[in-house]
């Protein structure tokens, strides 16, 4: 590890106690505070070599915002954004809250109905969008309802179907003269979430959590304006949004941000950027630990990274091979990050941590019944705020799911978790995702990181598949880089699981179903069922009992 990196450590973490401000929890007021604050620092700079001041941030939102209002922008309208990683994104959406309109960022991945979904469903009239991304909306012209005009960032053939505007007419517009009113219970944002088990939910975000999310890590990894925070998620995700770029503008600190995670490209780009923070988001840990070891690997100026999860396997291990402190957390777009593991804690493997401060209300429920489970037993992770304004308000034209979501004043996550004697909580599977095996509830995360411990697997993913008795057989879907047989696999597994979760199927394939957001999409794996195509444990004749 650098030495800057070793003086960044010693850095404490600053405790501050929070309350909503409803003037001050607001992107515009943040943005406008630090320009004046810190005209000359630099807040963005991409791989292009692009760099922009936080006074130059400043001008540039409010001309797009200008730019948008003469295009009929309004407090409360809905605009589209579908355009990949750029400091343009990053204009857009901050003009897009100056003006206390809602920005709706939508997966580039989308196409076909996937696409069709979330503009029908935001019913925004404006879209902003890459030049290399229009085809798509082409493709589903005639399904689009709502959509009137298309602002487009790049050179572009002007479409057909929409009135269309040169991204660099709105951005050479003057800048916009007055200061809305926005409070932080308006909507900032519309922010989808992957569809696993059905269309993807539109998260109504106001002002209050999308700066909370910010502040809170902001606090947690002790930014400060000497830090570089490296960005490599989409920023049409919440974590790359509100938990990286908006917390360092919060924090008064610098962005780069990337194109792309590359776990091959990872480490250098930390090094040529001059990093001092990131985040690493679901497999992205796992894919780093995959790359061979190099002596050099702590060679850089990385202090802290936010891991969300942080492998149980790997948490000890990762960071000392690579030289940085890990911070692990828990939480999700609709509730900002409510579990930390405090400062000064040692690690504890599997563990995200204890609620954050007294900003929220967690507790264990039985999903049945909604009422709470005995200490140490599962139960399903429900939240509320001690303030308004600070959780979701909801999913946009959903009031089912919003209703069932939202019941008994709790906002049920659909995680289950169980907590220790400390407090500290551990996460054990998503409801919907757990199976029922000989009397036992069995968590396939458990399974999965049991199968994924074997050098040869990539990825894989365990489901429950219908047996005898209304019970489930177990069945693994395994992509691998080396050749390993089902048997290996499972005597492997015998080495790490409990007999009843030992896996009775499993099926190789070449990849694992996925939302374009990256997420397994387990429902499909569990609606093919048993093809076939799978080895089987038992029509192998390997039977395995409580003694085995």
């Amino acid at each position: 590890m650098s030495d800057l990196a070793i003086d960044n450590l010693r850095r404490p973490t600053p405790h501050t106690g929070l309350k909503p401000h409803p003037d001050e929890w607001v992107l515009g007021h943040v943005l406008r505070s630090q320009a004046a604050a810190r005209p000359d620092a630099v807040f963005l700079s991409d791989v292009t070599g692009q760099t922009l001041t936080y006074a130059q941030t400043l001008t540039g939102a409010e001309r797009v915002a200008a730019g948008l209002r003469a295009s009929g922008v309004r407090h409360g309208d809905r605009v589209l954004l579908l355009m990949q990683n750029s400091a343009e994104f990053v204009l857009t959406w901050f003009a897009v809250n100056l003006l206390g309109a809602v920005e709706v960022p939508v997966n580039v991945s989308n196409r076909g109905h996937s696409l069709v979904h979330p503009v029908n469903l935001c019913r925004a009239k404006v879209a902003v969008v890459d030049a290399a991304l229009m085809a798509r909306l082409e493709e589903v012209a005639d399904d689009l309802r709502s959509l009137e005009t298309v602002i487009v960032h790049g050179q572009f053939s002007a479409p057909t179907r929409w009135t269309s505007i040169d991204f660099a007419d709105i951005a050479a517009a003057p800048r916009l003269a007055e200061v809305v009113p926005v409070t932080h219970s308006d909507l900032a944002c519309i922010m989808y979430t992957s569809g696993t088990t059905g269309p993807a939910k539109g998260v109504l975000a106001p002002h209050g959590l999308a700066y909370l999310l910010g502040r809170q890590v902001a606090d947690r990894l002790a930014l400060t304006g000497d830090d570089t925070y490296y960005v490599c998620l989409p920023l049409f995700h919440s974590n790359a949004q509100w938990a990286q770029v908006y917390a360092s503008l919060i924090a008064g600190a610098h962005v780069h941000l990337a194109n792309r995670f590359s776990a091959s490209a990872w480490l250098n780009d930390i090094r040529t950027s001059g990093a001092t923070v990131s985040s690493l988001l679901g497999v992205m840990t796992e894919f780093l630990d995959a790359q061979p070891p190099q002596v050099s690997d702590a060679e850089h100026s990385l202090r802290r990274v936010l891991a969300i999860p942080m492998p149980a396997r790997l948490a000890r291990t990762f960071p000392q091979r690579y030289g940085f402190d890990c911070v692990e957390a828990y939480g999700m777009t609709e509730i900002s990050l409510v579990l930390w593991r405090p400062d000064g804690d040692s690690v504890r493997a599997g563990s995200s941590g204890k609620p954050y401060g007294d900003m929220f209300e967690i507790a264990l429920l039985d999903p049945d019944t909604d009422q709470p489970v005995r200490r140490g037993a599962v139960g399903e992770i429900a939240v509320r705020p001690r303030h308004p304004w600070t959780i979701a308000a909801g999913y946009d034209g959903m009031p089912e799911v919003t209703a069932e979501a939202f019941r008994n004043l709790w906002f049920h996550t659909g995680d289950a978790a169980r907590v220790d004697d400390d407090g500290y909580y551990y996460f054990v599977d998503r409801i919907r995702d757990r199976i029922r095996r000989r009397g036992e509830n069995i968590s396939s995360f458990e399974i999965e990181l049991a199968v994924g411990s074997h050098p040869a697997v990539i990825e894989c993913a365990a489901v429950g598949v219908p047996a005898d008795e209304g019970e489930d057989d177990i069945k693994v879907v395994v992509v691998t880089n080396q050749r390993v047989t089902a048997q290996e696999l499972v005597d492997h597994c015998r080495a790490h699981l409990p007999y009843f979760a030992v896996p009775r199927y499993v099926e190789f394939a070449p990849e694992l179903p996925k939302t374009p957001s990256g997420k397994i999409t387990k429902a499909e794996i569990r609606k093919r069922g048993v093809t076939g195509a799978e080895w089987d444990r038992i029509g192998a004749g390997i039977h395995i009992g409580r003694e085995s």
